[in-house]
Protein backbone atom coordinates (compact mmCIF):
# COMPACT_ATOMS: atom_id res chain seq x y z
CA UNK A 1 0.00 0.00 0.00
CA UNK A 2 1.57 3.42 -0.59
CA UNK A 3 2.37 5.71 2.36
CA UNK A 4 1.38 9.22 2.54
CA UNK A 5 4.46 10.49 3.67
CA UNK A 6 6.14 8.78 0.59
CA UNK A 7 4.49 10.59 -1.88
CA UNK A 8 4.90 13.74 -0.37
CA UNK A 9 8.69 13.24 -0.14
CA UNK A 10 7.99 11.98 -3.99
CA UNK A 11 6.36 15.10 -4.94
CA UNK A 12 8.92 17.20 -3.65
CA UNK A 13 11.60 15.90 -5.58
CA UNK A 14 9.21 15.94 -8.86
CA UNK A 15 8.35 19.62 -7.69
CA UNK A 16 11.81 20.94 -7.47
CA UNK A 17 13.58 18.75 -9.59
CA UNK A 18 16.51 17.34 -6.95
CA UNK A 19 16.87 15.33 -4.35
CA UNK A 20 18.90 17.78 -2.19
CA UNK A 21 16.22 21.05 -2.46
CA UNK A 22 12.97 18.40 -1.98
CA UNK A 23 15.70 17.38 1.53
CA UNK A 24 16.25 21.11 2.86
CA UNK A 25 12.18 21.89 1.55
CA UNK A 26 11.22 18.77 3.91
CA UNK A 27 13.76 18.98 6.50
CA UNK A 28 15.57 15.72 5.82
CA UNK A 29 19.11 14.13 4.70
CA UNK A 30 20.01 13.80 0.88
CA UNK A 31 19.95 10.10 2.01
CA UNK A 32 17.01 9.89 3.43
CA UNK A 33 15.42 11.12 0.74
CA UNK A 34 16.98 8.86 -1.82
CA UNK A 35 15.93 5.77 0.37
CA UNK A 36 12.63 6.86 0.44
CA UNK A 37 12.23 6.85 -3.47
CA UNK A 38 14.43 4.14 -4.33
CA UNK A 39 12.00 2.30 -1.89
CA UNK A 40 9.02 3.70 -3.82
CA UNK A 41 10.19 2.95 -7.14
CA UNK A 42 10.49 -0.93 -5.53
CA UNK A 43 7.92 -0.75 -4.36
CA UNK A 44 5.63 0.10 -7.70
CA UNK A 45 8.22 -1.80 -10.07
CA UNK A 46 8.65 1.01 -12.31
CA UNK A 47 11.40 3.52 -12.61
CA UNK A 48 9.81 6.84 -11.60
CA UNK A 49 12.70 9.12 -12.20
CA UNK A 50 16.27 9.60 -14.10
CA UNK A 51 18.87 10.69 -11.49
CA UNK A 52 21.70 13.11 -12.92
CA UNK A 53 24.43 15.25 -12.37
CA UNK A 54 22.21 18.42 -11.52
CA UNK A 55 19.05 16.71 -10.60
CA UNK A 56 16.34 14.70 -11.51
CA UNK A 57 14.11 13.70 -15.06
CA UNK A 58 11.11 12.27 -14.54
CA UNK A 59 10.17 9.50 -16.49
CA UNK A 60 6.35 8.99 -18.14
CA UNK A 61 5.28 6.65 -14.76
CA UNK A 62 6.79 9.23 -12.71
CA UNK A 63 4.89 12.20 -14.83
CA UNK A 64 1.95 10.63 -14.07
CA UNK A 65 2.28 9.61 -10.53
CA UNK A 66 3.18 13.62 -9.63
CA UNK A 67 0.03 14.51 -11.32
CA UNK A 68 -2.13 12.00 -9.22
CA UNK A 69 -0.21 12.70 -6.15
CA UNK A 70 -1.04 16.04 -6.28
CA UNK A 71 -4.46 15.76 -6.05
CA UNK A 72 -4.32 13.22 -3.16
CA UNK A 73 -2.16 14.82 -1.00
CA UNK A 74 -4.19 17.62 -1.67
CA UNK A 75 -7.29 15.99 -0.45
CA UNK A 76 -5.86 14.19 2.45
CA UNK A 77 -4.38 17.45 4.07
CA UNK A 78 -7.97 19.53 3.34
CA UNK A 79 -9.44 16.03 5.51
CA UNK A 80 -7.01 16.33 7.82
CA UNK A 81 -7.93 20.07 8.68
CA UNK A 82 -11.51 19.03 8.39
CA UNK A 83 -11.35 16.97 11.36
CA UNK A 84 -9.39 19.24 13.40
CA UNK A 85 -11.64 21.43 13.11
CA UNK A 86 -14.81 19.34 13.86
CA UNK A 87 -12.69 17.77 17.27
CA UNK A 88 -12.57 22.10 17.98
CA UNK A 89 -16.35 22.61 17.36
CA UNK A 90 -15.53 25.37 15.50
CA UNK A 91 -16.52 26.17 11.69
CA UNK A 92 -13.67 28.07 10.12
CA UNK A 93 -12.63 29.46 6.46
CA UNK A 94 -9.54 29.61 5.94
CA UNK A 95 -8.62 32.87 3.22
CA UNK A 96 -5.39 33.30 1.29
CA UNK A 97 -4.77 36.87 0.00
CA UNK A 98 -2.49 39.31 -1.81
CA UNK A 99 -1.08 41.99 0.15
CA UNK A 100 -2.75 44.98 -1.29
CA UNK A 101 -6.22 43.54 -1.14
CA UNK A 102 -6.10 44.30 2.78
CA UNK A 103 -6.10 47.56 1.82
CA UNK A 104 -10.05 47.71 1.42
CA UNK A 105 -11.34 44.36 -0.50
CA UNK A 106 -10.52 42.31 2.42
CA UNK A 107 -11.73 44.44 5.31
CA UNK A 108 -15.58 44.58 3.11
CA UNK A 109 -15.47 40.96 2.46
CA UNK A 110 -14.92 40.28 6.52
CA UNK A 111 -17.00 42.40 7.42
CA UNK A 112 -20.05 41.47 4.92
CA UNK A 113 -19.05 37.54 5.78
CA UNK A 114 -19.10 37.70 9.50
CA UNK A 115 -22.64 39.32 9.11
CA UNK A 116 -23.75 36.98 7.55
CA UNK A 117 -21.77 33.75 8.88
CA UNK A 118 -21.41 34.79 12.55
CA UNK A 119 -20.73 31.40 13.53
CA UNK A 120 -17.99 30.89 11.40
CA UNK A 121 -14.45 31.53 11.97
CA UNK A 122 -12.18 33.19 9.56
CA UNK A 123 -8.98 32.59 9.10
CA UNK A 124 -6.51 35.00 7.08
CA UNK A 125 -3.26 34.61 5.36
CA UNK A 126 -1.00 36.77 3.32
CA UNK A 127 0.01 34.95 0.59
CA UNK A 128 1.21 35.56 -2.99
CA UNK A 129 -0.21 33.87 -5.63
CA UNK A 130 2.72 31.93 -6.21
CA UNK A 131 2.36 30.47 -2.96
CA UNK A 132 -1.45 29.51 -3.06
CA UNK A 133 -0.99 26.46 -5.06
CA UNK A 134 1.22 24.45 -2.35
CA UNK A 135 -1.06 26.70 0.74
CA UNK A 136 -4.64 24.91 -1.00
CA UNK A 137 -3.21 21.30 -1.06
CA UNK A 138 -1.58 21.21 2.57
CA UNK A 139 -5.57 22.62 4.02
CA UNK A 140 -3.46 25.69 5.61
CA UNK A 141 -5.75 28.00 3.15
CA UNK A 142 -9.55 26.67 1.67
CA UNK A 143 -9.68 29.83 -0.85
CA UNK A 144 -7.03 32.22 -1.86
CA UNK A 145 -7.90 35.56 -3.52
CA UNK A 146 -5.07 36.33 -6.45
CA UNK A 147 -4.23 38.11 -9.35
CA UNK A 148 -2.44 38.48 -12.74
CA UNK A 149 -2.42 40.83 -15.61
CA UNK A 150 -4.45 40.90 -18.63
CA UNK A 151 -0.83 41.32 -20.71
CA UNK A 152 0.72 38.62 -19.10
CA UNK A 153 -1.42 35.79 -17.99
CA UNK A 154 0.01 33.91 -15.19
CA UNK A 155 0.68 30.16 -15.35
CA UNK A 156 -1.79 28.15 -13.27
CA UNK A 157 -1.36 24.65 -12.30
CA UNK A 158 -3.38 21.85 -13.47
CA UNK A 159 -5.29 21.33 -10.18
CA UNK A 160 -5.91 24.65 -9.39
CA UNK A 161 -9.32 26.15 -10.44
CA UNK A 162 -9.16 30.27 -11.62
CA UNK A 163 -12.14 32.09 -11.14
CA UNK A 164 -11.92 35.39 -12.19
CA UNK A 165 -13.93 38.13 -10.27
CA UNK A 166 -13.31 41.56 -11.59
CA UNK A 167 -10.75 44.13 -13.20
CA UNK A 168 -8.69 46.24 -11.40
CA UNK A 169 -7.48 49.03 -14.33
CA UNK A 170 -3.73 50.29 -13.70
CA UNK A 171 -3.38 54.27 -13.34
CA UNK A 172 -0.57 56.78 -13.60
CA UNK A 173 0.29 58.45 -10.58
CA UNK A 174 1.79 61.92 -11.03
CA UNK A 175 2.38 65.08 -8.61
CA UNK A 176 -0.47 67.78 -8.39
CA UNK A 177 1.42 70.24 -11.00
CA UNK A 178 2.50 67.63 -13.29
CA UNK A 179 1.39 68.51 -16.83
CA UNK A 180 -0.91 65.86 -17.24
CA UNK A 181 -2.52 65.98 -13.65
CA UNK A 182 -5.62 67.85 -14.78
CA UNK A 183 -6.35 64.98 -17.51
CA UNK A 184 -9.07 62.68 -17.61
CA UNK A 185 -6.85 59.94 -19.26
CA UNK A 186 -3.26 59.72 -20.67
CA UNK A 187 -1.36 57.73 -23.31
CA UNK A 188 1.12 55.35 -21.90
CA UNK A 189 3.43 56.58 -24.89
CA UNK A 190 3.35 60.23 -23.92
CA UNK A 191 5.07 59.50 -20.22
CA UNK A 192 7.78 57.54 -22.47
CA UNK A 193 10.52 60.04 -21.35
CA UNK A 194 9.64 59.93 -17.38
CA UNK A 195 11.31 58.41 -14.71
CA UNK A 196 9.38 56.07 -13.09
CA UNK A 197 8.87 54.53 -9.51
CA UNK A 198 7.25 51.46 -9.68
CA UNK A 199 6.57 48.77 -6.79
CA UNK A 200 8.85 45.52 -6.89
CA UNK A 201 7.01 42.49 -7.70
CA UNK A 202 8.18 38.93 -7.33
CA UNK A 203 8.53 36.17 -10.48
CA UNK A 204 6.64 36.42 -12.79
CA UNK A 205 6.06 40.07 -12.43
CA UNK A 206 9.34 41.04 -11.55
CA UNK A 207 9.44 42.87 -15.03
CA UNK A 208 5.92 43.22 -16.01
CA UNK A 209 5.97 47.23 -15.78
CA UNK A 210 8.91 46.83 -18.33
CA UNK A 211 6.90 44.24 -20.56
CA UNK A 212 4.30 46.97 -20.08
CA UNK A 213 6.25 49.60 -21.40
CA UNK A 214 7.40 47.74 -24.41
CA UNK A 215 3.83 46.78 -25.16
CA UNK A 216 3.31 50.95 -25.52
CA UNK A 217 6.26 51.49 -27.55
CA UNK A 218 9.01 52.44 -25.51
CA UNK A 219 11.92 51.32 -22.86
CA UNK A 220 10.78 52.72 -19.61
CA UNK A 221 13.17 55.07 -17.95
CA UNK A 222 13.01 53.08 -13.84
CA UNK A 223 14.22 55.87 -11.24
CA UNK A 224 13.41 53.92 -7.92
CA UNK A 225 12.04 50.35 -6.83
CA UNK A 226 9.64 50.36 -3.75
CA UNK A 227 8.30 47.96 -1.87
CA UNK A 228 4.66 49.07 -1.43
CA UNK A 229 2.09 51.89 -3.00
CA UNK A 230 2.13 53.74 -0.38
CA UNK A 231 6.09 54.31 -0.80
CA UNK A 232 5.76 55.35 -4.37
CA UNK A 233 2.64 57.41 -3.97
CA UNK A 234 5.47 59.83 -1.34
CA UNK A 235 8.11 59.50 -3.63
CA UNK A 236 5.98 60.73 -6.70
CA UNK A 237 4.83 63.76 -4.11
CA UNK A 238 8.80 64.22 -3.65
CA UNK A 239 9.16 64.54 -7.55
CA UNK A 240 11.63 61.41 -7.66
CA UNK A 241 9.43 60.17 -10.63
CA UNK A 242 5.52 59.08 -12.04
CA UNK A 243 4.47 55.70 -10.83
CA UNK A 244 1.90 52.89 -11.65
CA UNK A 245 -0.52 51.58 -9.72
CA UNK A 246 -3.82 49.49 -10.19
CA UNK A 247 -6.93 51.35 -8.66
CA UNK A 248 -7.74 49.09 -5.37
CA UNK A 249 -4.39 49.95 -4.17
CA UNK A 250 -5.52 53.48 -3.97
CA UNK A 251 -8.09 53.59 -1.24
CA UNK A 252 -5.74 56.14 0.87
CA UNK A 253 -4.67 58.44 -2.13
CA UNK A 254 -2.34 61.62 -0.98
CA UNK A 255 -4.06 64.65 -1.25
CA UNK A 256 -0.48 65.78 -3.58
CA UNK A 257 -0.70 63.06 -5.67
CA UNK A 258 -2.79 62.33 -8.71
CA UNK A 259 -4.23 59.34 -9.94
CA UNK A 260 -5.27 59.85 -13.78
CA UNK A 261 -6.51 56.78 -16.31
CA UNK A 262 -4.47 55.63 -18.38
CA UNK A 263 -6.14 55.44 -22.02
CA UNK A 264 -8.05 52.57 -23.25
CA UNK A 265 -7.96 49.65 -23.48
CA UNK A 266 -5.69 50.41 -19.64
CA UNK A 267 -3.96 47.29 -18.79
CA UNK A 268 -5.28 45.58 -16.38
CA UNK A 269 -4.83 43.68 -12.68
CA UNK A 270 -7.18 40.88 -13.09
CA UNK A 271 -8.40 39.77 -9.53
CA UNK A 272 -9.48 36.01 -9.03
CA UNK A 273 -10.05 33.61 -6.64
CA UNK A 274 -8.36 30.18 -6.79
CA UNK A 275 -9.16 26.94 -4.89
CA UNK A 276 -7.92 22.73 -5.99
CA UNK A 277 -9.54 21.64 -8.91
CA UNK A 278 -12.31 18.49 -8.35
CA UNK A 279 -12.16 18.90 -4.54
CA UNK A 280 -14.86 18.79 -2.12
CA UNK A 281 -15.11 21.96 -0.91
CA UNK A 282 -16.35 22.99 2.99
CA UNK A 283 -19.68 24.76 2.98
CA UNK A 284 -17.65 27.64 4.35
CA UNK A 285 -15.25 27.81 1.53
CA UNK A 286 -17.99 28.33 -0.74
CA UNK A 287 -20.01 30.92 1.21
CA UNK A 288 -16.76 32.54 1.34
CA UNK A 289 -16.62 32.30 -2.87
CA UNK A 290 -20.10 33.89 -2.95
CA UNK A 291 -19.11 37.00 -0.68
CA UNK A 292 -15.97 37.29 -2.59
CA UNK A 293 -18.14 38.03 -6.37
CA UNK A 294 -20.57 40.48 -4.38
CA UNK A 295 -18.06 42.52 -3.00
CA UNK A 296 -16.33 42.57 -6.45
CA UNK A 297 -19.53 43.14 -8.45
CA UNK A 298 -19.59 46.73 -9.84
CA UNK A 299 -22.47 48.40 -8.18
CA UNK A 300 -25.19 49.03 -10.65
CA UNK A 301 -25.98 52.74 -11.53
CA UNK A 302 -29.87 53.75 -11.48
Amino acid sequence: MLEARRLQIFSAVAERGSFTAAAEALFMTHSAVSQQMALLERQLGVPLMIRGPRGIALTDSGRILAERSTGLLGTIANIEQEMADLKAQQSYVRLGAFPTAGADLIPRVVRTYQERYPDTKIVLRSAHASDMPANLRDGSIHLGLAWDYDFDPRSVPADIEWIHLADDPLCVLVPVDHPVAGESEVELRELAGESWVVRSHRPPYDEAFTTLCRLAGFEADIGFATEDYLSAQGLVAAGVGISAAPRLALVALRPDVVAVDIAGPAPRRRIAAVRLLNASHPPAAQQMLDVLRAATTPEETP
